[in-house]
């Protein structure tokens, strides 16, 4: 049986991941685009809202056998940036493609296996970076690859993890230099005074700035009322130009 390579103990530029699929995206400025998605197993972080973190440790990775048709194949883990850029462009041949999200976990984790990969996948599609807006050191590593970055801000009240002001503050400033947009997962109990931090981190009031209702990993419906979304976006809407509020719509269409 094979055995799990952490992020910390890449041997070889191998990688575990859970999934490789193609679908739309559910989230985000982008929602309803096709996108080829690759999702790393680990992160740094235990948002209680994330999937991810639950799932354990994938010794295979569940790889989509034909795209759209939502079923899959297994692979062993650790897989090698051959395989996973031979996939990319098997979907990509297969059906028109917006770009590639990579996602988690948290991708930049894996920036040894990234510093490979990238390169061989930008003549294939346009590379898009969901992470947790934290690692600025790591993301400089590959920046020249990426085009696209959706930039998650912690709330803690949704998230159960300590705000991390300055982690921010420097990823935004690295990030901004390429497309972005900034994600806010939000519940029921987030103030305005939370989701105020986003002034001090994002410099440009013109980004799009994205409030993700948190939605039930049992169920999948929306746990935050209405006034509170309410409340937040017009506070936010005083200090940004492009404030929407987007739930995970990809949940609603039931697709991976």
């Amino acid at each position: 049986m094979a055995t799990l390579v952490e992020p910390s103990k890449q041997i070889d530029t191998k990688a575990g991941l859970q999934e490789i699929f193609s679908s739309i995206q559910g989230e985000g400025p982008y929602v309803g685009k096709r996108q080829v998605f690759v999702r790393f197993n680990a992160c740094h972080l235990h948002c209680v809202y994330c999937d991810t973190p639950q799932r354990p440790a994938a010794l295979q990775c569940e790889v989509e056998a034909i795209a759209g048709s939502g079923e899959k194949i297994l692979i062993e883990n650790p897989m090698t940036v051959a395989q996973v850029s031979e996939w990319i462009r098997h979907f990509a041949l297969a059906s028109r493609h917006h770009s590639v999200s990579f996602t988690g976990g948290e991708p930049l984790l894996y920036t040894a296996f990234l510093k490979e990969l990238l390169p061989e996948v930008v003549p294939i599609l346009p590379v898009y970076l969901e992470t947790s807006g934290t690692q600025p050191d790591k993301l400089l590593e590959i920046l020249e690859w990426v085009s696209i970055i959706a930039m998650d801000i912690k709330i803690p009240s949704a998230t159960g993890e300590p705000m991390q002001l300055e982690n921010h503050k420097q990823f935004y400033q690295v990030a901004r230099s390429r497309e972005t947009f900034v994600k806010l997962v939000v519940s029921s109990k987030t103030t305005v005074d939370e989701v105020a931090a986003t002034c001090d981190i994002v410099t440009d009031k013109h980004i799009p700035v994205i409030i993700q209702p948190m939605t039930s990993l049992l169920t999948g419906e929306n746990t935050v009322p209405p006034a509170k979304l309410f409340e937040l976006e017009s506070f936010l809407s005083r200090h940004f130009q492009d404030v929407r509020v987007i739930a995970q719509t990809h949940k609603m269409l039931s697709i991976l």
